[in-house]
């Protein structure tokens, strides 16, 4: 015969262990979706990349005669196509002449290059000069310069 004060005494500690066993149950998943999650210790110390910058500038422009000398410089982290014009504007800044500097260009980055093109014939006057280049960016670059024909 079974005393009615043994059975709660058998039952308080199997049910305490029954009890921690379901806890480390719902534990254990938990803990292999973390360990599933977690970057690979190669991953983690693996630098990041930097993104490539496309950017340039028109650093100098000038007259060397009859030559005008166009220096362009690629100041991204990436090469470039580039192309570009010189464009030659009166004071109310209306248009006279587009003469193509360069078109389709490849510059590395980091580099430097200079272009020349023959000045066009302009009667005496004064003028605007831009040096325009298309570098592929959100943005295109210039440069200018007055420029006074004297008869």
């Amino acid at each position: 015969m079974n005393s009615p004060t043994r059975i709660p005494w058998l039952r308080a500690p199997l049910l305490a262990l029954m009890i921690l066993l379901f806890a480390l149950l719902a534990l254990l998943p938990a803990a292999a979706v973390r360990a599933q999650s977690a970057p690979t210790s190669a991953a983690a110390s693996a630098p990041a990349l930097p993104l490539a910058t496309v950017d340039g500038e028109v650093s100098d422009m000038f007259v060397k005669g009859k030559l005008l000398e166009v220096r362009y410089r690629n100041t991204g982290t990436t090469a470039t196509d580039i192309i570009g014009e010189v464009q030659v504007r009166v004071g109310d800044d209306s248009l006279v002449v587009v003469v193509p500097l360069m078109d389709g260009k490849r510059i590395e980055a980091g580099r430097r290059e200079t272009f020349r093109v023959m000045m066009p014939a302009l009667p005496p006057g004064k003028y605007t000069i831009y040096a325009v280049v298309n570098f592929g960016g959100e943005a295109l670059t210039a440069a200018q310069a007055d420029l006074e024909i004297r008869p």
